[in-house]
């Protein structure tokens, strides 16, 4: 079975109560009036660096205890990745659409970004062009279907499924 808009818009709707943080982090790729091949390997490239910063995310916030009972203590992280079509817009890199959950309570928005941009900027030598916020009731929907706007054009492959982390035993402890 293929994959469809409807599948991951259900998939993230259903994750949306454990959502706090959306993140969007630009990368120093672009894919305007390049082929099919460079744009493959900016995003092999582009996942392997995301993977990187994810795993640096995830021993900040928890330490050894992030790899040695990930499904605990790890963040929930849905990561989806825009512009990487050839007439994507000139201005605008390829990156990374981030839902994030299962953090610590005693961080701030501020203190995420900073971490976040640490792994990022620091560690995965991405841009430093990062953008946080809190979905708010009125907005949390619209925020889930904007980061798969892309896939409506035809680009499913814009869910990062290998980079995805659902702690579902934190997130179901109540």
């Amino acid at each position: 079975m293929k994959a469809t808009v409807e599948d991951i818009r259900d998939f993230l709707d259903k994750q949306s109560q454990h959502i706090t943080h959306y993140l969007v982090a630009h990368s120093y790729y672009f894919a305007y009036h390049k082929d099919a091949v460079s744009i493959e390997r900016m995003t092999f490239n582009l996942r392997k660096d995301f993977r990187h910063a994810r795993n640096c995310f995830n021993r900040e916030l928890y330490g050894n205890g992030a790899r040695r009972k990930p499904q605990l203590l790890q963040p929930l992280l849905i990561p989806t990745i825009e512009g990487t079509k050839e007439i994507a817009n000139p201005q605008i890199s390829i990156h990374y659409n981030i839902y994030l959950g299962n953090l610590p309570k005693i961080l701030t928005t501020e203190d995420i970004k900073t971490l976040w941009t640490y792994c990022w900027v620091d560690k995965a030598h991405q841009k430093n062009d990062i953008y946080i916020t809190e979905p708010l009731a009125n907005t949390q929907s619209h925020l889930l279907h904007y980061g798969t706007k892309e896939a409506q054009f035809g680009n499913i492959g814009c869910w990062d499924f290998e980079n995805t982390q659902i702690p579902y035993s934190a997130l179901n402890i109540d």
